[in-house]
């Protein structure tokens, strides 16, 4: 099953506005780029936000046949291989919730770099591996949150509450606060801003989540970065070294 086909069956996109969406709702309005690409768009529920936010020069892509709007583009594509635009297309990139979810994030990077104009800002959110969550659950023997080991079902949770049975996401890469700063830097992002987003949980939870997240960005629940792209040439990044003996 080919990543198109995938998701064109798993919906993965959020249709309401949660604390993290909020925020990159703000973060988008307070850089006002000339021009906004939202890769993994979904129907397009935050593109119209962002229209409602004031924002123009709009365009999503992701794998459905029949998104149209008036009141920003649309361009269907698999977004784990080239996206479908010309270089330096987009002031702003928004990936919100989706490196998680691409076999290959280093290419995922490289072409967000490149639709990216020089300067242009990455606005990027992800689960964050080493939550205060996962810090809890993990010794206790549970899959820890925001990876997955089928590609079906949620295991490993242990109760309902946690995930347990429900349909999986399709997260593929997961990442803490550093990793998530290390891989952004490895394609030359300058990252301008780390903040932390809480996740969904259910009263009273989600309020110590809410005090956590925003105030700890190591133990928060989501990663919300802003990447600005460099002006100069790319970086060419060192390979990774073999393992000794191998």
């Amino acid at each position: 099953m080919s990543f198109e086909e995938y998701y064109q069956g798993n919906v993965t996109y959020i249709s309401r506005v949660d604390p993290r969406l909020a925020r990159i709702i703000e973060l988008a309005s307070e850089l006002a780029p000339s021009s906004l690409l939202d890769i993994g768009c979904g129907r397009g529920f935050l593109l119209d936000q962002f229209a409602d936010a004031g924002l123009t020069g709009l365009t999503g892509v992701d794998v459905y046949d029949d998104v149209v709007s008036e009141r920003w583009s649309y361009a269907r594509g698999d977004v784990t291989q080239r996206l479908p635009f010309e270089d330096a297309s987009f002031a702003c990139v928004v990936a919100g919730e989706i490196i998680e979810h691409v076999p290959d994030p280093d290419h995922f990077l490289r072409e967000i770099r490149r639709v990216l104009e020089p300067g242009g800002h990455l606005i990027i959110s992800t689960p964050n591996m080493v939550s205060w969550a996962n810090r809890i659950l993990v010794p206790l023997g549970v899959q820890p949150l925001g990876t997955e080991t089928s590609s079906e079902i949620a295991l490993g949770r242990k109760h309902r509450v946690l995930g347990q049975g429900n349909q999986v996401q399709g997260h593929l890469k997961v990442f803490t606060h550093k990793a998530l700063k290390e891989i952004l830097e490895r394609y030359g992002f300058v990252v301008t801003r780390r903040e932390g987003v809480p996740t969904f949980f259910p009263p009273p939870i989600d309020k110590l989540d809410k005090v956590l997240s925003r105030r700890l960005v190591p133990v928060a629940s989501g990663l919300l970065y802003v990447g600005k792209a460099p002006t100069g040439p790319w970086p060419t990044p060192p390979a990774g070294r073999r393992h000794a003996g191998c």
